[in-house]
């Protein structure tokens, strides 16, 4: 698994949906704040999620539609059929955030 070289404040992924147990798993043993972008659906379905959220919390950043996914070119490359939310842990002010919602500082959000 890995192991950061660095020092880092919090880590921000989207991690391959096939493995969510495990890349959950070990951002809870790690300690750090993190975001990671799932799907909504099914997101509580594992009874091995269930009981890690359950044991640490967990925070939910809801965004206001479907997240397009943009390649390297600046192009959208995929728009999936699902609502993909942030599932986070110590990174949010609030349980639950709607986009439009969370506080600007200094003319930065987290929606740009």
């Amino acid at each position: 698994m890995w192991d950061p070289e660095q020092h880092y404040d919090c880590i921000i992924s989207n991690p391959p949906y096939s493995k969510k147990d495990a890349v959950f798993q070990r951002l809870f043993a790690l300690g750090k704040p993190w975001a990671m972008l799932v799907p909504a659906n099914g997101l509580f379905d594992s009874k091995a999620r269930f009981s890690m959220f359950s044991s640490h919390g967990i925070q939910l950043l809801v965004p206001d539609g479907r997240t397009k996914f943009i390649g390297p070119d600046s192009k959208i490359t995929f728009a999936p059929p699902f609502q993909a939310v942030y599932a986070c842990w110590n990174f949010l002010p609030e349980t639950i955030c709607f986009e439009g919602q969370l506080p600007v500082q200094d003319g930065n959000s987290l929606w740009g």
